[in-house]
């Protein structure tokens, strides 16, 4: 039996037709050079994400707070179906409110016209300087060309009485407050009146006026997390230096607040992980005649 030359099958030296090469190594300098590409790209997209898609936002103050358990009237709804704690963790959508300032995206249907009731993101006034810096989250209570007004803590828009069921008054709603009044006020054209849930802790338009469309970039869509930081800056900082403050600056005390959030972690509030924040059911009514004199 004659044996076949391999050689001659395979056209001599040439490698085997199906058998991929062997692909060369890297070297080091390539492999750096991948991993830095791929890491640039990631931030990037991150980047362009959190600037035109979705933003995360901790709620810093409790202007938004009411009882949780507070049944509504008439409902099977607590205030806890439409409250903001501090320490909520929100995913906010920023592409359907930039996307009101684009024609094109109107005629689309990809924008989100600003409606009453609805929570919003906003840049509020810095009183020092008198530039909009400091993210707020508020209700829209008042749009554009209306005319709003407090009496005896009741809001009036256009001389009707603006029924809010989301909203709470800590001190008591027939207590006299420094907000509880509030002269007629017509709203600019492309302007929003804002106003807190929680009416006796917010500071909002009633202190520092409305709030230009522009300053408006976002629309919480739910909770990504619910954090209790007023608990933890009490147990990390007793001395009480952090009280009233949402932000920790110093190295030293950014370590200490982040190692008593690692050791509180069972305080979080789990049964607030991705609720959606739905917009504030109300409703316009004439108001009640004056009384006699």
């Amino acid at each position: 039996m004659v044996r076949k030359n391999p050689k001659k099958e395979t056209g001599g030296d040439k490698p085997v037709k199906g058998k991929a090469k062997a692909r060369p190594k890297a070297t080091l300098a390539e492999t750096v050079r991948e991993y830095v590409v791929a890491v640039l790209v990631c931030l990037v997209i991150a980047l362009f994400v959190v600037t035109f898609i979705v933003h995360p936002m901790a709620v810093p103050t409790p202007s938004m707070d009411t009882p949780t358990e507070r049944r509504i009237p008439g409902t099977d709804q607590t205030l806890g179906d439409y409250n903001l704690l501090v320490g909520d963790r929100l995913i906010v959508d920023k592409f359907t409110i930039l996307a009101n300032h684009f024609p094109l995206c109107r005629w689309l249907g990809l924008n989100h016209p600003i409606r009453r009731g609805e929570v919003v993101v906003f840049k509020a006034p810095d009183r020092k300087n008198g530039h909009y810096l400091t993210p707020y989250v508020k209700r829209v209570i008042g749009l554009p060309g209306e005319t709003i007004e407090v009496r005896q803590n009741q809001v009036y828009i256009d001389g009707q009485q603006l029924v809010e069921p989301y909203r709470y008054h800590a001190i008591g709603e027939d207590v006299p407050t420094t907000f509880s009044e509030m002269a007629p006020l017509r709203i600019p054209d492309g302007h929003y009146f804002m106003m807190g849930d929680n009416r006796d802790h917010s500071s909002d338009s009633r202190d520092w006026g409305t709030v230009p469309e522009e300053f408006i970039f976002g629309k919480p869509l739910f909770i990504l997390w619910s954090f209790p930081d007023t608990l933890v800056l009490e147990k990390a900082f007793p001395d009480g230096r952090y009280r009233g403050v949402h932000e920790v600056n110093d190295a030293l005390d950014v370590v200490t607040l982040y190692t008593y959030r690692v050791l509180y972690f069972y305080e979080t509030r789990w049964s607030r992980m991705f609720h959606f924040v739905p917009r504030g059911i109300y409703t316009l009514q004439p108001a009640p005649p004056a009384p006699a004199l």
